[in-house]
């Protein structure tokens, strides 16, 4: 009976300390979830720019559609570096011509840049943060130019492998502790022609998370 008894005063002692166990893990810091304890972010979407050909006034800016590609490798729940890919795709509006050029010839350009990416806000459901990504832009300006004419001659920039980078924001829905939705918003300023050219580009698409962070 003696032993009974004194099982019981310990089982309600225990009492009391359950709950607080409880109450300290369903506050515990939201670092520590399963949505930020993956080592590694791959993020593929569609990627929208637009983008001006010229520093003339006579070229109007044309909108881009195509692909974005991107791996994070996070060293800490909220730092990490990311590279990243982008191609995006369309048609020149060139302006009356003498060259036999046509109004709307074929044009693209393919990033890849490498920076710091940021998570400044993380909740179980939803993440914001911030890259600045630098690296090369490809731009290929003359495919559907007739042979012995070039962008220039109608005040388009040549192709070039020029500088290019890419600073912005984005915002993730936690679907699952794996799998999101991300949408994204950047400035991804361009250097062709000695020239600066300011090319917003906007992506939506799904991230998927693996490996552990703390292994």
């Amino acid at each position: 009976m003696s032993r009974f008894l004194a099982l019981a005063a310990f089982g309600a002692a225990l009492g009391p300390l359950s709950a607080l166990q409880a109450q300290i893990t369903a506050t515990a810091p939201e670092s520590q979830t399963d949505q930020y304890s993956q080592r590694w972010d791959i993020y593929g979407g569609f990627q929208y720019a637009h983008f001006n050909p010229s520093n003339g006034l006579q070229v109007e800016a044309v909108n881009l559609t195509g692909w974005t590609g991107a791996a994070t490798m996070w060293f800490r729940p909220v730092f990490g570096m990311e590279a990243d890919a982008r191609g995006e795709y369309g048609v020149l509006v060139v302006p009356p011509n003498a060259e036999k050029i046509p109004k709307n010839p074929p044009m693209s350009e393919h990033l890849f840049l490498v920076g710091p990416n940021f998570r400044l806000v993380r909740r179980p459901r939803m993440t914001l943060g911030m890259h600045f990504l630098v690296g090369a832009a490809d731009g290929v300006f003359s495919s559907g130019f007739p042979a012995g004419t070039m962008p220039q001659d109608v005040g388009i920039y040549n192709d070039k492998l020029a500088l290019g980078m890419s600073w912005g924001g984005y915002a993730d829905y936690n679907v699952t502790s794996r799998v999101s939705v991300r949408f994204m918003a950047d400035w991804q300023p361009t250097h062709y022609g000695f020239s600066w050219q300011n090319e917003s580009a906007d992506s939506v698409g799904i991230v998927y998370k693996l490996g552990s962070l703390h292994r």
